[in-house]
């Protein structure tokens, strides 16, 4: 590096290169009016940074030079940040911060051109440090993180479901989670430069069905097939099952459970007894018997034919009187 950071805010110090009145960062926003006591903080952190880059103490450095942005926003402040952040091995967070302090430029704020050489000169350098990643992972929505931040990725339209980054060169954990599925987790170390391309795909969950019930002895199926007896644990892929829960004197308890990869459903079937049916009572069939009895004899009477009364004899002369 051509020029250090504590050259570099050595200069700006002596410039006085701290305007009272700053712009935000984004083109077109509307100018913002410091306060004194802003300025009097911003260049007392610029101050602590300069010490501690002076020291090599780099991550103070760059914590301090942060608080001073954050309080006023400056090209230059923003430019010693990209500087810190480059000398700690954050390349890709170097290379956003060198680009931001080109945008920050203004004619009241702005880098001398021998600095936005050296701008231009390290985000090339860095180019040539970073490693691309192309993940291909399955299932494609499925969440993925990076040493515990999720990822930023573009999609490349090259390959459909394919995430491509930018990583600083170096051991990184790489982590894939989706709901229903089993989370997998993936060690990588990349050398600086290195193009690489990752598939990793994760296995859905089985589901796990719970069935109990409040008799003993209650004998278990799932879609007809017996599964065992009450309480029986079972893992399934997902999808919607019949339970039945049967024993003999009681309502069979029945069911549609519908089944999540990796969740777990609990079913507890309470069985009634059963209630004889009437025509299986004792009592009833002897009853049934006096009623047939007394029906067939009532029927009897009810449906006979008449009597008819025999013809009259007349005896040898064949008489006979006809009665009223």
């Amino acid at each position: 590096m051509k020029l250090s950071c504590a050259a570099l805010v050595v200069v700006l110090l002596l410039a006085g290169a701290l305007p009272s009145v700053v712009r935000a960062a984004d083109a077109g926003a509307p100018p913002v009016v410091a306060k004194s006591d802003d300025t009097d903080a911003a260049r007392d952190a610029f101050k602590q940074g300069s010490a501690f880059a002076a020291d090599l103490q780099w991550g103070a450095a760059l914590v301090a030079f942060e608080r001073s942005a954050k309080l006023r926003p400056h090209p230059w402040t923003t430019y010693n940040i990209g500087v810190c952040e480059r000398a700690l091995g954050q390349y890709v967070r170097a290379r956003a911060t060198f680009s931001r302090a080109l945008a920050e430029r203004r004619p009241d704020a702005t880098l001398p051109d021998a600095t936005v050489a050296d701008v231009q000169r390290f985000i090339h350098e860095i180019d040539g440090l970073v490693s691309t990643l192309t993940l291909r992972v399955t299932p494609i929505d499925a969440t993925v993180t990076i040493d515990g931040a999720a990822v930023a990725a573009d999609k490349d339209a090259r390959t459909p479901g394919a995430l491509r980054t930018v990583l600083d060169p170096g051991s990184h954990v790489l982590t894939v989670a989706h709901e229903g599925f089993g989370d997998a987790v993936q060690n990588l170390t990349i050398r600086p430069g290195e193009t690489r391309d990752v598939e990793l795909a994760i296995e859905k969950l089985p589901a796990t069905l719970d069935v109990g019930a409040d008799r003993d002895d209650a004998v278990v199926t799932v879609n007809g097939i017996d599964v065992g007896v009450a309480p029986v644990r079972l893992s399934r892929p997902s999808g919607t099952y019949h339970v039945k829960v049967q024993k003999a004197g009681f309502v069979p308890y029945e069911s549609d459970a519908t089944l999540k990869a990796g969740q777990k459903t609990d079913l507890r079937a309470k069985l009634a007894a059963e209630q004889p049916s009437i025509f299986r009572r004792w009592w009833f069939w002897t009853a049934a018997g006096v009623v047939v009895a007394g029906a067939a004899t009532t029927t009897y009477f009810l449906t006979r034919p008449d009597p008819t009364r025999p013809g009259v004899d007349g005896g040898g002369l064949g008489w006979a009187v006809k009665l009223p």
